[in-house]
């Protein structure tokens, strides 16, 4: 695929100028073979680099591979370090609000701290993560507060979330 290339090319030239999120979409790239030829090891080496270093985007890569093994309480620890050194992206924000909205990672909900992550997420939109965290918002006031709940589906719209739109459409006084 042309543009899995072209990000790769995009993103180790970043990655070549230290820069964290290049290296962190690099590893990516290359632990799965997009764009480029695959090469787990290293892949896992950039990411691993970039979470240490505190980034975002490389803490998401890391705790998603930690949530594949069912280490929920290690993505949780990760997340929320990067949280607490205010080093954030919407999608981290986002996954950080799933773990405490659904108690994944730690023993206690916290559903109004996991629905003050998502409000913050969604409002670095059209960041990735930002249009997730509009939809969950809709559908966690959807039923006790309609008009505020639709604020939040109109931007998981905008935002191009295909579960919103087709949400939308079948609302039919909408």
């Amino acid at each position: 695929n042309r543009n899995a290339e072209e990000s790769a090319k995009f993103h180790a030239a970043a990655a070549r100028q230290n820069h964290l999120d290049g290296m962190a979409v690099l590893g990516g790239c290359l632990r799965t073979g997009t764009g480029v030829k695959r090469n787990i090891t290293l892949g896992l080496q950039l990411i691993e680099f970039s979470a240490k270093n505190g980034n975002p985007t490389g803490v998401n890569k890391k705790a998603a591979l930690l949530e594949s093994d069912d280490d929920y309480y290690g993505a949780f620890d990760l997340y929320n370090s990067c949280y607490e050194s205010s080093s954030v992206n919407a999608l981290m924000l986002f996954n950080l609000g799933w773990c405490l909205h659904n108690a994944q990672g730690i023993d206690e909900k916290n559903v109004e701290k996991g629905m003050q992550l998502w409000k913050e997420a969604s409002e670095m939109s059209p960041d990735e993560g930002s249009e997730e965290a509009a939809w969950y918002i809709y559908n966690d006031l959807k039923r006790e507060n309609p008009k505020e709940a639709e604020v939040w589906l109109d931007l998981a719209v905008e935002l191009g979330l295909d579960e919103a739109i087709a949400e939308k459409a079948s609302i039919p006084e909408w």
